[in-house]
């Protein structure tokens, strides 16, 4: 163990504190940070001790009084972790290669390998020296670190730590465009003066730090630094050599410089000779001048000659290609005639159909009102004529059998209108239903809108910022990810009411959980690669297909089915007809016959549509291609069901 004490001074090699052994078996979570940042402060607190008397030492003084690596055990959610201090470790005036060799065997004892890197910092300003000491930790680490760094802000105010926003609309274009390019992983340190640590406010920051530990995928491993240490090497090589190289040539220029000078006079001797010889050659290159002009005239000529037929034959070659040319374009744009037109047509015949089929019902229901018209009608008219053959009778028949007849006629008109009215109701109903079941079936089958979807990059962004065009994960083939083109977003945007929406929990196989979002009726992929609804999904029977840290499919059993509400959504389609969402391998298609083959038939057109015209269509109402399947097949739906018997 050395210690750096205030003249300067340092005894020994940097080390670990004494009395704390590491528990190699164990992550590590690194806290870095230029001196009196307050790493040594959120150590302690992530501990659950007091902020200066836990086993990482804080000093009240902004230069640290010692270069010892202190470290203790913590837990998150059962696993456990060895969380390393390093004061001033990457302070630019005290990076020395003894620090960054200690610091690497530190990270070199975990087998396991540095889970997270916590970078401290300063909430008030983003300087100079924070941005060096980011840089120490690209150099120190290499540029993999980025993907494993947590930014925690420090000496934060007391409305900052309550409020999450106020300290996010505090930031500066760097801090920004920092917490960025770590994908928005960042945190506030707690003050206790503020929030004590039994202070919801306090549990609460502490928690969010914690959690993105815990969900961080991955770690950086030995063989990353052991990389990185030798990138480092190679570059320090390298500027050794350019340096040897420099000051060897700025010697071989002295030299030469001497060389030069005493070869100076044995040039001039050389000089008046050739200039002698010089003389007597130019007659002799005058005549030879004479010859090659005339041989270059008569070469000047030829060449002309030559360039006067290329030229001939090159304006041919133009012409014959752009002939070629203006017939290819015509037959490209009668073909993207052509494709306008039948699809104009497709449009049509669908929007016919459905005309039709609601035209069809309107004429069916008149037909049906005006038969039990001319029924009562006709009722009405036998009653009229009994009742005046009674008055014709009445004068030959007792008056209590006229009596019995008028009070038959009564009841047999009282049936009569009971059934009418019966008719009416049943009529009613039947039409309630069928609107019932076509608004059920008009419920949008879509994702919320903070599912993940990984970039071709390898960035991971929520649905809501989906853009037509974007290059995503869609499915994964011998270890391999899949990319795919997002060519239609159907429709984007909130409900003005609640929409119900089915939860799907699961746990991956390093023991975090997990869930995905969607309506009931979105098409999701057991294990055999058959589709289902979401709503279909049975706990603990179920298995889905689940993407792991080796980019591999595995089944996974679903944990539960919790059904809740949401205003967001967004419906998109993808080239290849599937997406990995939130890590589970989904269909892009939903309320629809379970079969993935069939749908990506039904939407090749307009898969071929968008390759020639781009989809700009990002809005709440659906797509005019998706409405129109969406008409067809719930109309397909409640006329079946009616033949079946079953409305």
């Amino acid at each position: 163990m050395s210690q750096t004490f205030d003249n300067g001074e340092e005894q020994g090699n940097i080390g670990f504190t004494e009395g704390v052994r590491m528990d190699v078996g164990n992550p590590v979570i690194l806290l870095v940070g230029k001196t009196g940042a307050g790493k040594s402060t959120l150590g302690n607190l992530l501990l659950t001790q007091p902020h200066d008397e836990g086993p990482f030492y804080v000093s009240a003084d902004m230069e640290s009084v010692t270069q010892v690596c202190g470290t203790a055990a913590m837990s998150i959610d059962g696993i456990k972790y060895n969380i390393v201090d390093t004061p001033g470790i990457f302070d630019t005036q005290k990076v020395t290669d003894d620090v960054l060799k200690e610091i690497a065997n530190a990270v070199k004892k975990c087998a396991y390998g540095v889970k997270a890197i916590l970078f401290v910092f300063e909430a008030r300003r983003f300087t100079d020296e924070q941005k060096n000491v980011l840089e120490g930790i690209r150099r120190f680490l290499g540029e993999e670190a980025i993907n494993y760094i947590i930014a925690v802000f420090s000496h934060a105010t007391k409305t900052q730590i309550r409020d999450r926003n106020v300290m996010r609309q505090a930031w500066n274009s760097p801090v920004r465009s920092f917490i960025q390019d770590i994908d928005n992983r960042w945190g506030i340190a707690p003050n206790s003066d503020y929030f004590p640590p039994d202070d919801p406010v306090h549990k609460a920051r502490l928690g969010e730090i914690m959690a993105f530990i815990s969900g961080m995928r991955g770690v950086y491993t030995t063989d990353q630094l052991e990389k990185s240490r030798k990138e480092q090497e190679e570059i320090r090589r390298q500027r050794e050599e350019e340096e040897k190289r420099i000051k060897q040539e700025y010697e071989e220029k002295l030299k030469e410089t001497a060389k030069k000078e005493s070869e100076e006079a044995y040039k001039q001797k050389i000089e008046d000779l050739r200039q002698e010889f010089r003389a007597k050659q130019e007659e002799e290159e005058k005549l030879r001048r004479k010859e090659r002009e005339e041989a270059e005239e008569r070469f000047k000529k030829t060449i002309e000659s030559i360039q006067t037929e290329n030229r001939m034959q090159r304006q041919q070659d133009e012409n014959l290609r752009r002939a070629e040319r203006e017939a290819a374009e015509e037959r490209y744009m009668k073909s993207i005639e052509m494709m306008r037109q039948e699809h104009k047509e497709q449009q049509e015949r669908a929007e016919t159909m459905f005309n039709n089929k609601i035209q069809e019902e309107e004429r069916r229901r008149d037909r049906d009102e005006k038969d039990r018209r001319e029924e009562r009608k006709q009722a009405e008219e036998t009653y009229r004529s009994r009742i005046e053959e009674a008055e014709k009778n009445l004068k030959n028949r007792e008056n209590n059998e006229t009596m019995r007849l008028m009070k038959e006629m009564q009841d047999r008109e009282k049936k009569a209108n009971l059934e009418y009215a019966k008719q009416i109701e049943d009529l009613r109903k039947k039409n309630a239903l069928s609107q019932q079941e076509l608004e059920k079936a008009k419920k949008k089958g879509c994702f919320s809108l903070d599912t993940k979807v990984q970039l071709a990059n390898g960035k991971f962004i929520e649905m809501e910022k989906l853009q037509v065009g974007d290059r995503i994960c869609s499915n994964v083939r011998n270890g391999e990810l899949e990319i795919s083109e997002v060519y239609l977003i159907a429709h984007l945007g909130h409900f003005d009411h609640s929409l119900s929406m089915t939860n799907i929990e699961f746990t991956r196989s390093d023991g975090q959980k997990g869930q995905i979002r969607t309506t009931p009726t979105h098409c999701i992929f057991r294990e055999d690669l058959s589709i289902l609804y979401a709503q279909d999904v049975v706990p603990g029977v179920t298995k889905i297909l689940l993407l792991d840290e080796t980019n591999e499919l595995t089944p996974v059993v679903v944990d539960n089915l919790i059904t809740d509400e949401d205003t967001g959504y967004i419906s998109f389609y993808t080239r290849a007809g599937t997406v990995i969402a939130n890590n589970v391998l989904c269909s892009c298609y939903d309320d629809c016959p379970q079969s993935q083959t069939l749908m990506d038939l039904v939407f090749a057109p307009i898969r071929l549509w968008t390759k020639v015209f781009p989809s700009n269509h990002r809005q709440e109402e659906l797509h005019p291609y998706a409405k129109t399947l969406e008409h067809i097949y719930f109309n397909w739906l409640i006329n079946g069901k009616r033949l079946l018997g079953l409305s």
